[in-house]
Order: structure tokens, then C-alpha cells, then sequence
């Protein structure tokens, strides 16, 4: 507890004014002697006790309520993170003054000084508890001539609820425009604008503050979360650029607490980190604009589709929830949907309780094939506009090609691997639209296939693949694609075990033997522990469970990042999937087939084939809808690859032609030029990136090339090929070991090829596959493979690059991720990965927690100032106090002063009831009337002494 008119305490030796007018009485009574006075020594004794309490009740509550007026004045106040709460500290101070003022009235001289002592051992301790504590708060306000403070201004959609008419983030610029006009001279300042990225809007610490004053008022709320973590680390950054040693962090905020990473203990002691490294700790000043406490506000909190993979076929159902995310009951206005350009039939939402929600339906079969928006909006007229609006992006699929590969193609139709699967899969009338669209190729023909068109692989008993076809398809899945193997009798279990690719072992379940159990086994129907498997769980799944499987593969578990989808009911493994780079996997350890049970004769058997091939159909696709993070990112689905340059050689390789990302090198160009539009002849590509050897051991590499063509590995040229073929030496490589990868092929005239292929320490030879590259050098940054353009939701110009590097390929939009839908200009050279699509809609998803108003607790109060200065400010005014090393706190003159108001009344009562009794008990009845007449009691009295005497 501290003071701001410190000097005004030295009224509180006006405690001492009752205390000596009682000293004065007292010395004013002259004692007169009386011989008849040890007659009503009896009848005072009796009294004194119960006197002198009277007296000291009425000397203390006259000194306390003295020392209450003179506390007033001083305007105590009690600091932030006060160690000592104050209701221990005045009360010590105050008793001690009653005891002091209570001690001259006392009529035992040791009682007297015993009550002294404790006296000024009360005020003493309250007077070192005070000075002490003024001594601990006021260095943290200590001032310097020069000063660097970074204002990080809250820019989340939380920030646009309004009170009385103004938007917390407009408040929050009024008030950071008045901090820094009215700062202390010396003062440099930086601004950060919060959001889902932060944005640093001035360099070095600025002292011009015109140039300050202009930036604040630039400022616009980005919507979105306040990733506040993010933004406290960009301010520090500013900070460490600025001059002064003395440094300060200022937020204002709501204090959300979406977004400040208040369950991560490891992120706050890293800030704490950090600002140690700085010459001065800083300081971290928070001054918060809650929302009213009566908020009305609806949300669209999501909206959902049935089915993930979405075709012209039939109608989707479009799910929209709408929750009351308030503290008032509200009835929102009509809901708009608008799909394809087209606004759907409005709809009414009802009247909603706090945390109450409602779920709007929606059909709509889509006409057009490609990217398509759904975008809703609420009239609600609530306290938050920011959370009314909401979009979704879907690819809408025309068709959706699955390629069968019979692996038992000379045996009879239903004894086909892939018969029943491609039965279910085909559309029983031809004349309906097609969209799932099967089609079977022999196991042998499938080296020929180029999957560009496909969605689902399904390898239905295929004994083993070529090596370039194994690669090839374990592209196909890194890309996005969807693969199932049917793991019947047919099968080499080596092969399955051993196939690897950039993300792992390809197969989820190391396969093993055949196991055929005498009377079969069934698939046990409650062990159905996946998404796809969720509706046949119930009863509308119970005929799977009759149908009886003959044979089935056994295996020996489950490899890192799979899941066991379902099991026989003998506990071993039906069903195992697994993600594999942007694709899935999905292993069934028997074949669907007449040969292998019943299982495909069961009416379940057509959904179940279906929900499957649309499971691993998801894949396959670009995520159009993100979550606002540092800058809008689209990945697109890709494998592995190299960095290729094409240049023309004939001006000393100074024109680039073409920039791209090439999945391997081999290339036959048959005379023509390597992309439309570049020459045929006298063209240099080179290649950069790195290596990653599948196995440990030694490798041979193989060149097979029409002209010329060098290769290097980690900076030693290994192989060199001028026409034909060549082989370098044997190298070795360890698994996973990243290689830095560099080679050229230079074109002269007329015919033009290149192949690049190794021998693997397992002897099996193959073009070196997309998987083996990573399209980066050792520890080199992302590479830009080209620029575009984007609108963001507001309509403003961004630019857009398109990257390679250990995340795969990127387009990335520079700026915040502000929430919203915006439309990207793809790069020439990008379109493949998207269909030839040349723009693509593309949706920062609203984070819902911003509109569920969660404020910090005092948990959270807590794990922030373990590891920083933390002080919360309720005003302006105490803002700058900080500033100016002033104290500052939550005063608490008003309670004394009560108080003191209170005992004025108290101690009247007191006194007049002092008065009273003591004239009560010394009323004497005296009788003027009858001076001769002598008292019966007097004569008894007589009679008595003289019979005594007798």
C-alpha cells in the first residue's frame, strides 16, 4: 500500500490531540484529602474496572478516527501485484494507533507500557511493510531519459464487438494516439498490428512521432485470431533494434484468450528467454477492452458437407450450424446461402439461447465440375459483425477414374481378384451419369499406364511390380493419390514388406502367410475403428459380419502411423490404412472374391466399396480451405523432384527459358523442345536438389543420353555421358542420409533424350524415382519457382510465390492471413498439379473460438508472470504513470473514508452511552425538606454502638 500525498501523513500526529486533551484533564482534577474517603473505596473499586475500558474504547475509536481522515487525504492506493494485501497492512497500522491512543488511560503502569510497546511494534511494521513495498513496486516504474516501447495493437475479430457505439480497436488507436503524444520525451516507438500473422509496421524504433501518429491511424483490424505469442516476438525484434536500454512492451487487447498459448508453459519461458538477451528486460504493459457483459451475439460456427468427395452426380447435403455464442438470448434474421454464383432459398434461424445452436439444411446438386464456393451470411444485427459471414471451397469432381489391376486375370469372372470390386464399382444403368468410373488393366500392362487421370489405384492380387512401376506408383500416392491392396494368395509377401518410398514403408501391415481357417472366420463388426467404416458399425453393417472369409493373410503389426481399421473376429487384422504424403493407403489382408468367402455377396459389400474408394479419393486433391496462420498457403499435392533451370545455350546459357520442378530425369524429346513455346535445338537444362538414398549399401548409376550429360554428388562429379550409355562407379549412400544432387544435360541438334537410372544395393535396377529427391539443396531455403498475383477478401493486390522446398510446393500469399476468400492467379507452371485450373478460390477458414469471448484467468496471470513482468493497466492515465516511473494502483480512499464516516457515528453512540451510565449509577436522592428529623437508619446505628459499648 502506497500514497500519492505522502506528506499528508503527518496528520496523523493529530492522533495526538485527544491523547493530550485527556492528559490535561486529568492533570486539572486537584485531589483533596477527606478522611471519611476510605468509606466509598468499596463502592469505586467495584466501578474503576469497567470505567477505564469505557475510557479506552473511547480514546481509541477518537484516535483511529483521526488517523482514518488523515489516511484519506494522503489517497492510499494499493499497486499492481501487490505482495501484501492492504487489508493487512492498514489494519496493523490502525490497531497499532488504537493501542497507543487506548495506553493513557490505563491506570496499571505495567499495563500501561505493555500496551505502548505492542503499540509501536504495529505501527512500526506497518510503516516498514509500506516502505518496503514502496521500495519493491517503484523499481519496476523507475524511469530513464531514453526509452524504446513497442505498441502491439490486438487486430482480431474479437476487437470489433462494440460498446456504447465503438469498436475495441477503435478504442484501442484513441487511446495508443494519446500514449504517445502524451509519453515522456526520449521516447522511441515501433508498431506491431496483431492478427493471425503479425505485421511490423515501422522498422527501428521511431522518436518522430507525427510518423508514429500516421502509422496508428493506417491501422485496420485483420480479423482472425491474435496470435499474440507471434506478435510479442516480433515486437521484441523491434526492440532489439532500437538504442535506448530501457525497454517496454505495450498491448492493447481484449484479452481473449484464444491465441496467447496460455496452456504452453514452454512457449512463455521461451519469451523469457529471449527478453533476457536484451540490455534491459522489458516490460510487458497490457491495457484490456473487455466486451460489455451483456453480449449478444450468432455465429456461423461451420458449415459441413455429407460426403467428402462431391461429384455432378447426385445432391450433397450442405449442413450450416448457427450458435449463440452470447450471453443473450437472440433471434437471428434470414440465412443466405449463395453456391455456384446462385442464391439458394433463405431460410429462418429460431430464436437461440446463450450457447444454444441450430443446424440449417441445405441440397444442391452442382452443375459444374471444378473449384466451387459456398458462401453464407446471417443477418443478426449482434455486437460482433465480424463472425455473419463464412465460406467453404470444394473441389466438385466430374469423374472419379479408379484403374483395377487384376492380379488373376486367367481365372474365371467372380474368381477374379478384381471382378466384384469392379462389378460394385460400375453403374448398373449406363445411361445414368457416371461418376465413379472403374477400369481394369492386367498386372503386366501396368507399366504402361501413366495414372495422370487417376484418383484410386486398386492392386487386386498382384503377385509383385516391376521396380518402375513401384516407384511410379509410390509417386502417384506422395502426390495425393488413393491405393488399395487386395493382399490375396497370390501375392509375394517379400515384396509387400520391402516396398519403401518417401514416406516409409508403402504397405501399413507387414504382411505374412496365408492362414485358412477350417470353417472360415467373419469380420468382427464391432472392431470397425475408422471414419469410412463408421456407418456400418450399427445395424446397417450387420450382413458383413455374416459373410465368412476362407483365407486370409496373416500379419506381424502395424507400421509407424497406421491404424488397424477392423479385425476378424479372431483379433487378426481385416483391414489397415495409413496417410502417405498427401495420399492414403489402405490394405485388406484378403482378396474379394469368390475364391476367398462370401464377404462380396454381402449387400453391404457395394457401399462399403464405394465409401472406401471415395475415402481414398480425398487425397487426391488440393486443400482449398486453411486455417489463418502466418501468411495464406496453398500446398499443392506433389512428390519429391529436382530444381530444373532451362536455359538456352546457344547465348551462354544467359536466357532462362523455363523454370519448374521436374519428379525425375527421363526425358525423350524426340527432336521437339522440352515445353511449348521454348527451342528444339541448343538448350541446357540443369538440375539442383538433393538425394535421399531408399536403402544403405552401394549404388551404380546409369546415363543413357543424345548429348551430353554430368552428374555430381555432394560437389564430386560421379558421371560422365557424351552420347549412349555409361556407368559410373560403385558409390556408397546411407539411408536417409540427405546427398546434395547436381546435374546437366546439354542439347546440341536433332535427336534429344536423357535417363537417369540407378542399381540399389538389392540389386534391383530403376529410373532413380521422384521419392529418392527433395527438390532442395542440404540446409538450403525454400526456392521460388515463379510469382503471381492475388485479391485478398478486402480486394486489395498481393503477390503470390510458388516454392519448392521441404514442405513440398507452395504458393504462398504475402501478407496476414486475414479470413476470408480470396482468388490466386496460378503460375504457367503450376496449373498440372491443378488441373490447368489458371485461378483457384481459396478460403482462410474463421477460427471459432474468436466469437466464444474467453477472457484470461488468474491461472493464466499466473504462468505469464513466472516468466515476464507482467502489469495489467485499467487506464491511460496509469499507462503513463508507468511511463514516467509514477506510482500507480487502485486507490482506496474511498473505503477509508467510509469508514471513517462510520466510526464518527459509532464512536458518538459510544460516548453518549458512556454518559448515560455513569449517571445512572451515581444518582443520589437527597432530601432539603426535613433537616431536623434525624434518619431511622442513623438511630439504629446509634442504639447499636451503644449496646456494644454496654
Amino acid at each position: 500500500m502506497l500514497f500519492l500525498n505522502p506528506l499528508l501523513l503527518f496528520g496523523l500526529a493529530g492522533v495526538l490531540v485527544p491523547i493530550i486533551l485527556h492528559l490535561i484533564r486529568k492533570q486539572a482534577a486537584k485531589p483533596y484529602d477527606w478522611g471519611a474517603m476510605r468509606f466509598l473505596f468499596d463502592t469505586v473499586a467495584a466501578r474503576r474496572k469497567r470505567m477505564e475500558w469505557e475510557d479506552f474504547l473511547l480514546m481509541a475509536a477518537r484516535c483511529l478516527l483521526i488517523a482514518l481522515i488523515a489516511l484519506a487525504v494522503s489517497r492510499p492506493f494499493v499497486p499492481p501485484d501487490s505482495q501484501i494485501p492492504w487489508l493487512f497492512v492498514l489494519p496493523l497500522g490502525l490497531l497499532g494507533m488504537a493501542f497507543l491512543g487506548g495506553s493513557f488511560v490505563l491506570s496499571s503502569l505495567k499495563a500501561t507500557w505493555i500496551m505502548r510497546v505492542i503499540a509501536l511494534v504495529l505501527i512500526s511494521g506497518a510503516g516498514f511493510i509500506s516502505w518496503q513495498e514502496k521500495n519493491l513496486n517503484l523499481s519496476r516504474f523507475q524511469t530513464s531519459p531514453r526509452r524504446d516501447v513497442a505498441l502491439v495493437i490486438d487486430g482480431s475479430t474479437s476487437m470489433l464487438i462494440q460498446t456504447e457505439g465503438q469498436t475495441a480497436f477503435s478504442r484501442a488507436i484513441a487511446e495508443a494516439r494519446r500514449f504517445v503524444k502524451d509519453a515522456p520525451k526520449g521516447t522511441a516507438f515501433s508498431v506491431v498490428l496483431g492478427g493471425p500473422a503479425p505485421e511490423m509496421r515501422t522498422g527501428n524504433p521511431l522518436t518522430h512521432r507525427a510518423d508514429v501518429l500516421e502509422v496508428l491511424d493506417q491501422l485496420e483490424p485483420v480479423g482472425g485470431p491474435f496470435r499474440a505469442q507471434e506478435a510479442l516476438g516480433v515486437a521484441t525484434l523491434t526492440l532489439a533494434e532500437g538504442r535506448a536500454a530501457t525497454k517496454d512492451i505495450v498491448v492493447f487487447t481484449d484479452q481473449q484468450r484464444v491465441g496467447w498459448q496460455l496452456e504452453s508453459t514452454t512457449a512463455w519461458s521461451n519469451l523469457g528467454d529471449a527478453w533476457d538477451g536484451l540490455p534491459a528486460k522489458p516490460r510487458l504493459l497490457v491495457r484490456s477492452f473487455p466486451p460489455p457483459e451483456n453480449l449478444r451475439n450468432v455465429s456461423i460456427s461451420e458449415i459441413e458437407l455429407s460426403r467428402e468427395i462431391v461429384g455432378t452426380d447426385r445432391e450433397v447435403m450442405i449442413r450450416v450450424r448457427v450458435e449463440n455464442t452470447g450471453t443473450e438470448v437472440i433471434t437471428p434474421g434470414l440465412l443466405k446461402v449463395t453456391v455456384e454464383g446462385k442464391e439458394l432459398e433463405s431460410k429462418g434461424v429460431g430464436q437461440l439461447i446463450p450457447g444454444g445452436e441450430e443446424v440449417i439444411d441445405y441440397r444442391h446438386r452442382f452443375t459444374k465440375a471444378g473449384p466451387q464456393v459456398i458462401k453464407v451470411a446471417l443477418a443478426s444485427k449482434d455486437d460482433l459483425i465480424g463472425d455473419d459471414v463464412s465460406e467453404r471451397v470444394l473441389w466438385v469432381k466430374e469423374t472419379l477414374p479408379v484403374l483395377i489391376v487384376e492380379g488373376n486375370s486367367g481365372a474365371s469372372f467372380f474368381e477374379r481378384a478384381g471382378g466384384y470390386l469392379g462389378l460394385a464399382l460400375a453403374p448398373a444403368d449406363t445411361e445414368s451419369a457416371v461418376f465413379v468410373d472403374p477400369r481394369v488393366v492386367e498386372a503386366n500392362a501396368f507399366v504402361n499406364e501413366t495414372l495422370e487421370n487417376d484418383t484410386v489405384v486398386v492392386l487386386a492380387d498382384v503377385t509383385r511390380l516391376p521396380s518402375d512401376a513401384s516407384a511410379k506408383l509410390v509417386d502417384f500416392v506422395l502426390k495425393g493419390g488413393g491405393l488399395w491392396i487386395l493382399a490375396g494368395p497370390n501375392i509375394e509377401e517379400d515384396f509387400y514388406q520391402n516396398w519403401q518410398g518417401g514416406d516409409g514403408p508403402v504397405v501399413p501391415i507387414k504382411l505374412g502367410k496365408m492362414n485358412l481357417p477350417e470353417n472360415g472366420v467373419r469380420v468382427a463388426q464391432g472392431t470397425f475403428d475408422h471414419p469410412v467404416l463408421r456407418i456400418f458399425k450399427e445395424a446397417a453393417g450387420d450382413d458383413l459380419a455374416e459373410g465368412v472369409v476362407l483365407g486370409y493373410r496373416e500379419s506381424t503389426g502395424l507400421v509407424s502411423g497406421a491404424q488397424a481399421a477392423a479385425r476378424y473376429a479372431d483379433g487378426e487384422i481385416f483391414m489397415a490404412t495409413r496417410a502417405y504424403g498427401h495420399g492414403r493407403v489402405v490394405v485388406t489382408t484378403t482378396g474379394l472374391d469368390a475364391r476367398m468367402g462370401s464377404l462380396p455377396a454381402r449387400p453391404s459389400f457395394v457401399p462399403l466399396v464405394h465409401e472406401l474408394t471415395n475415402w481414398l479419393a480425398g487425397g487426391k486433391g488440393v486443400e482449398l480451405n486453411i486455417k489463418a496462420s502466418w501468411s495464406p498457403t496453398l500446398s499443392l499435392p506433389t512428390g519429391g523432384g529436382l530444381r530444373a533451370s532451362y536455359l538456352d545455350g546457344k547465348n551462354g546459357e544467359k536466357g532462362e527459358m523455363l523454370n519448374r520442378v521436374d519428379s525425375a530425369i527421363n526425358f525423350n524429346w524426340r527432336g521437339g523442345p522440352p515445353e511449348k513455346g521454348l527451342k528444339a535445338d541448343e538448350f541446357v537444362v540443369k538440375w539442383q536438389g538433393s538425394l535421399l538414398p531408399p536403402q544403405s549399401g552401394e549404388y551404380v548409376f546409369e546415363a543413357i543420353v543424345d548429348d551430353k550429360f554430368k552428374l555430381w554428388l555432394d560437389g564430386d562429379e560421379v558421371l560422365k555421358a557424351e552420347g549412349g550409355t555409361r556407368r559410373s562407379k560403385k558409390i556408397n549412400l546411407v539411408a536417409g542420409e540427405i546427398v546434395p544432387f547436381r546435374a546437366e544435360y546439354r542439347e546440341g541438334s536433332g535427336e534429344a533424350f536423357v535417363s537417369l537410372s540407378w542399381r540399389r544395393p538389392d540389386r534391383v535396377s530403376e529410373i532413380v524415382p521422384a521419392s529418392a529427391f527433395l527438390a532442395v539443396v542440404k540446409d538450403d531455403e525454400d526456392v521460388v519457382l515463379a510469382t503471381s498475383r492475388a485479391l485478398d477478401p478486402k480486394g486489395r493486390e498481393r503477390d503470390v510465390a510458388a516454392t519448392q522446398g521441404r514442405r513440398g510446393r507452395l504458393l504462398e500469399v504475402d501478407g496476414s492471413a486475414l479470413p476470408g476468400q480470396y482468388q490466386l492467379e496460378v503460375p504457367a507452371g503450376m496449373r498440372s498439379d491443378v488441373e490447368g485450373k489458371e485461378t483457384l478460390p481459396l478460403v482462410v477458414k474463421r477460427e471459432g473460438g474468436e466469437s466464444r469471448f474467453d477472457r484470461w484467468n488468474d491461472d493464466d496471470r499466473k504462468l505469464i508472470k513466472r516468466e515476464i513482468d507482467l502489469m495489467e493497466l485499467g487506464s491511460i492515465d496509469n499507462m503513463l504513470s508507468v511511463l514516467r516511473g509514477e506510482g500507480f494502483g487502485r486507490e482506496i480512499w474511498k473505503v477509508i473514508a467510509i469508514a471513517a464516516l462510520v466510526l464518527f457515528f459509532l464512536e458518538g453512540l459510544l460516548a453518549r452511552w458512556v454518559s448515560k451510565s455513569r449517571r445512572a449509577g451515581e444518582e443520589v436522592r437527597v432530601d432539603f425538606e426535613k433537616r431536623d428529623e434525624v434518619p431511622s437508619e442513623f438511630s439504629k446505628s446509634v442504639a447499636q454502638t451503644k449496646g456494644g459499648v454496654r
